[in-house]
């Protein structure tokens, strides 16, 4: 027990609760604040408590009245009473579901209790998870539109491209996780921004081994940031502090041992003030990929025989 997440046994405790009956069905469970004033944990931790006990079923959130325990012996109507779900509701909840708690907690069960349905009715539009979050990233991708630049103007294509990615993202963190780099998958809507790409790359000159190493590392370089942002947002949510905060709380520690260790240029660093921020961080990146692509199309042009 002492090796499980705070948020964990917590949970399990509510859960205990639940399933003994002290908590019955249809009652509210300690909401986010009274869990911090009762348990003396952050509110991040708080909220994860009752993500959990929802991925699991015992809860349902209602609009108005709070956070409930579920109740499981509902009339047969209320679980059948949606006998025209379409696959599009199904999806459009797991995406509500992954934005307000993150992918991890997008379960066929709680996308069903969201709905009102049973768990089986997913089953006839999703086959498994794995379909409903490829379905999610999709979907997501469907407001794209790329704007009317011409082909030539290569720089701006590519990157209109990028930040189309990169806007998607960061609206749905969550999708950069669902998408691989070396296992490409089929996303319909991502399809059009996939072509926009290379057939950029292709006006430029580039053969087919350019092409694609240019537009997987544009894409990865968009993902991996993407990711990061990812995973700053949830060290947000754990700790309660920014990324400059956390730095100015660390500062002093951090400084000490890149002095003591021998580091001066790292000490350096460490003393001059630095904005951090992921859109800046990216936009860096970004910019000096599209300089090596430049740089790699003269280099083309070069090798090729003059017309001379």
């Amino acid at each position: 027990m002492t090796d499980q997440p705070l948020y964990l046994r917590i949970a399990d405790e509510i859960a205990a609760d639940i399933r003994s009956g002290r908590l019955a069905e249809g009652k509210r469970v300690p909401s986010t604040r009274q869990i911090v004033r009762d348990r003396g944990v952050a509110m991040a931790t708080a909220t994860k408590v009752i993500g959990a006990l929802r991925a699991a079923g015992l809860v349902e959130t209602i609009p108005g009245s709070g956070t409930t325990v579920r109740r499981r012996n509902e009339p047969a109507a209320v679980r059948t009473r949606r006998a025209g779900l379409t696959k599009r509701e199904i999806v459009e909840a797991g995406v509500r579901i992954a934005d307000a708690d993150g992918l991890p907690f997008v379960t066929m069960r709680r996308v069903a209790d969201s709905l009102e349905v049973s768990t089986m009715a997913l089953y006839r539009h999703v086959p498994n998870k794995q379909d409903l979050t490829l379905a999610m990233a999709d979907s997501v991708f469907a407001a794209v539109r790329l704007p009317d630049i011409p082909l030539t103007a290569w720089r701006p294509r590519l990157d209109a491209a990028a930040h189309q990615f990169w806007a998607v993202f960061s609206r749905h963190p969550w999708s950069a996780e669902v998408l691989s780099i070396s296992r490409p998958q089929l996303v319909p809507n991502m399809l059009p921004l996939a072509e926009w790409s290379l057939s950029t790359l292709r006006a430029m000159g580039f053969g087919t081994h350019d092409m694609l190493c240019a537009h997987i590392n544009l894409f990865a370089h968009v993902r991996g940031m993407a990711l990061a942002q990812l995973t700053e947002a949830q060290a947000e949510k754990d700790t309660g502090m920014s990324a400059d905060e956390w730095m100015r709380r660390h500062d002093r520690i951090l400084r000490q041992q890149a002095g003591s260790a021998g580091h001066p240029r790292l000490a350096c660093v460490i003393r001059e003030p630095f904005d951090f921020d992921l859109d800046t961080v990216f936009e860096y990146g970004l910019q000096r990929l599209l300089d090596g692509i430049d740089a790699r199309r003269h280099a083309l042009d070069h090798q090729r025989p003059s017309r001379n």
